[in-house]
């Protein structure tokens, strides 16, 4: 196979054929399921809105992997500080480091409930932010530089609009 054949089935796989909505529409789709707060149900998401609204399951799938162990630490604690200054909601801080054997005790879990609660929110809160602002700051950037690639190619190889 050569080099150009690669090159031309990723581009096909890329969504390379497809109108510049649809690929900015792919592309920040994935990207605002992989901002949003359902961690755990990224790659579920992405397929079902891909099939559902017959996106590039290939480009939603690619968006989705934005957040990944590398980037969710940094991506959570600007997700709840954003969250934070929206809802107002402060956090307590300890210090106690629970015994392993706390950790198997209903009433310690139970206990936690006042540090959960506020995290929980303010996380939710700040990551749909970043998930609506994200998805369309992407669908934005995409669109523009897909439409300006179209422009550039020649009219026999400009992909067709579905």
């Amino acid at each position: 196979m050569s080099w150009q054949a690669i090159k031309e089935r990723l581009a096909h796989a890329l969504g390379h054929h497809q109108s510049p909505n649809i690929l900015a529409a792919s592309w920040a789709c994935g990207v605002a399921i992989s901002l949003s707060p359902f961690l755990g149900l990224h790659t579920v998401l992405a397929l079902a809105l891909a099939f559902a609204f017959r996106l590039n399951k290939v480009d939603v799938l690619l968006g989705t992997l934005l957040i990944n162990p590398w980037t969710l630490a940094p991506y959570s604690l600007v997700a709840v500080s954003l969250g934070k200054l929206i809802t107002g909601k402060a956090m307590p801080f300890t210090t106690h480091l629970p015994h392993p054997t706390d950790l198997l005790d209903g009433s310690f879990w139970r206990a936690q409930e006042a540090a959960v609660a506020p995290l929980l929110l303010n996380w939710t809160v700040g990551a749909s932010l970043c998930s609506l602002v994200g998805g369309t700051a992407v669908y934005l950037a995409v669109r523009f530089l897909a439409a300006r690639r179209r422009r550039a190619l020649p009219p026999a190889a400009s992909p067709a609009e579905p």
